[in-house]
């Protein structure tokens, strides 16, 4: 092969590599990699009844927060039942005091599957509801705040979904142990 060839193709390589995971983030393919749902119980008394539901995004991490979020709400002395947004434990949200769900954030907006997930939740006046978006960055960026909000706050006014929520970015690395803390503190509240 001469050396033009070769060019040829890595530069196709290279734009088959772009393409498929540019397809993984737009059409959220990982998320129906999210099916499973592990069930935890606190060691000592039970406080309450607690569903997370995540998407775990191409790097995993939002899974991860995930899985953290509900160690902590454990911690807390609540039931957790930690749901892939695609499994059938996610679609019941009847009988939880707290539902938390959250995924990655690509370009200034929260994972498809989360955001259908949250426009199609029917909780009951009680139910306290937490949001979250992992950004794989160690620093928050207000920007990204702001659009998570708008995002969050426009899915409230759509399907009548008139509570608090506490929305909450998680940073990578070692402050996410700290960001999974204060969202399962600040949605308790």
């Amino acid at each position: 092969m001469d050396l033009l060839t070769i060019v040829v193709l890595i530069i196709a390589l290279l734009i088959v590599i772009v393409i498929v995971s540019m397809a993984f983030i737009f059409l959220d393919l990982m998320s129906y990699t999210a099916t499973s749902t592990e069930s935890m119980s606190p060691a000592g008394n039970v406080t309450g009844k607690a569903l997370v539901v995540y998407t775990p995004g191409i790097s995993g991490m939002a899974k991860n927060s995930a899985n953290d979020i509900a160690n902590v709400l454990k911690s807390k002395g609540f039931d957790v039942e930690l749901a892939g947004v695609r499994s059938a434990a996610a679609t019941n949200t009847s009988g939880y005091d707290i539902v938390i769900a959250g995924g990655p954030m690509y370009w200034g907006k929260v994972s498809k599957s989360i955001d259908a997930y949250i426009k199609t939740l029917k909780l009951q006046k009680e139910v306290k509801l937490g949001v979250f978006a992992t950004t794989g960055s160690d620093q928050f960026h207000s920007e990204d705040f702001h659009l998570l909000t708008k995002q969050v706050e426009v899915l409230t006014v759509d399907t009548q979904l008139n509570k608090k929520i506490t929305i909450k970015l998680i940073r990578s690395g070692n402050q996410s142990l700290k960001d999974d803390a204060d969202l399962v503190s600040e949605t308790i509240q």
